[in-house]
């Protein structure tokens, strides 16, 4: 497998971009996550911060050293068969005085073994706590790009900066942060299978399967779902909602930045057509509304969502779903982004704010 390098060309810029989208994300910790009536708190938050342009990160074959798997991956990540459901890391970590100062990003093969989804690798992004001679369980975010021409898991590096992102929110809590999984679940033509089960390919199926499954059997996380996150950017914020409401047994969490109401193509003709194969009823059945009305009650699910001030397409979206959230008792944090539109600068801005807003509630920074 590959390991991923990073450019330093824009390292100033998501450092000034990560240290602003954090600071909002600790101040957002201590706001209520939602009114007694289970209406929505909108938090303020500063401009979104331009980032450089996108660049292609290459990427060389890496040579496993002493310690590490082919997959780059160390060796002292092999998994126990029996992981704790949760730790409360926040206290009970003490970092050795050899903790690496930053994570390590790799591209791994995540194969949909039950689904038989085709995709393409993902990246892997393994904090600094996850690289020292006796790591931790940790908890697990899987990220999803947006969809769109070319779109693709290495977006989330190359548009996103994330694993800036993550070593950045890592040095503020003593190399603690989630492992970062960034699947594929457009395919190899950056499709829109929805993230459903359908014609257009068994997205779902590898999303709360394969995927988990893969996490579990190469690392070190635990297993319960206030230690998974699932969330995204544009399509994967709605893929994040929809498998955040869908299967709240397996993501405790959900990070959704700027995703719409629900699976779409275009319009519902067209996605009833081509991705339920005419099936009206299952594609209303498929809509995050109905599947949180359906479930009921969510009261150990935390939901982070955001909008850009200027995105109207898909920023309309983003309270209806939030407040619905809230209503059927997620513990819900919304973040509209002023002066920001829907592309990759607010992206960036938000997915490190989500990631910053997570620390504590996956026990890896203090919550008050």
């Amino acid at each position: 497998m590959q390991q991923v390098r990073r450019s330093g060309v824009v390292t100033w810029v998501v450092v000034v971009l990560v240290v602003a989208a954090v600071s909002v994300a600790l101040t957002l910790v201590a706001v209520r996550s939602s009114r007694p009536d289970g209406s929505a708190v909108a938090a303020p938050a500063p401009s979104a911060s331009r980032t450089a342009p996108r660049s292609t990160p290459t990427a060389s074959r890496s040579t496993p050293t002493a310690g590490t798997s082919p997959l780059g991956i160390p060796a002292a990540e092999r998994p126990e068969a029996d992981e704790p459901s949760s730790v409360d890391l926040a206290t009970t970590w003490e970092p050795p005085a050899d903790l690496p100062q930053q994570g390590r990003l790799l591209r791994v093969a995540v194969p949909g073994t039950t689904s038989h989804f085709v995709a393409r690798d993902a990246l892997l992004w393994l904090p600094p706590a996850a690289l020292v001679a006796d790591p931790p369980p940790l908890p697990v975010a899987v990220l999803m790009a947006g969809q769109s021409r070319g779109a693709g898991p290495d977006d989330l590096e190359t548009a996103g900066h994330i694993a800036q992102t993550m070593d950045a929110i890592a040095s503020l809590n003593r190399g603690l942060a989630p492992i970062v999984v960034v699947p594929d679940q457009l395919g190899p033509q950056s499709g829109n299978p929805m993230c459903i089960d359908g014609p257009l390919g068994n997205s779902s199926t590898y999303l709360e399967h394969d995927v988990p499954a893969w996490i579990t059997s190469h690392l070190r996380v635990q297993t319960g779902a206030a230690a998974w996150t699932i969330g995204g950017f544009s399509q994967g914020g709605t893929c994040a909602i929809q498998l955040g409401a869908g299967d709240p047994a397996r993501y405790g969490n959900i990070v959704d930045v700027s995703g719409e109401l629900g699976p779409t193509l275009g319009n519902a003709a067209r996605t009833i057509a081509l991705g339920f194969s005419g099936d009206a009823a299952a594609y209303r059945a498929a809509q995050p509304l109905a599947m949180m009305a359906r479930h009921g009650r969510y009261p150990s699910t935390w939901a982070f969502f955001t909008a850009a001030a200027l995105d109207h397409k898909y920023g309309p979206a983003m309270p209806v779903v939030a407040a619905r959230a809230a209503a059927v008792g997620m513990h819900v944090t919304t973040w509209v982004l002023p002066g920001a539109r829907h592309d990759w600068a607010m992206a960036s801005a938000a997915l490190a704010a989500g990631m910053a807003w997570l620390e504590p509630h996956v026990g890896l920074a203090a919550s008050g």
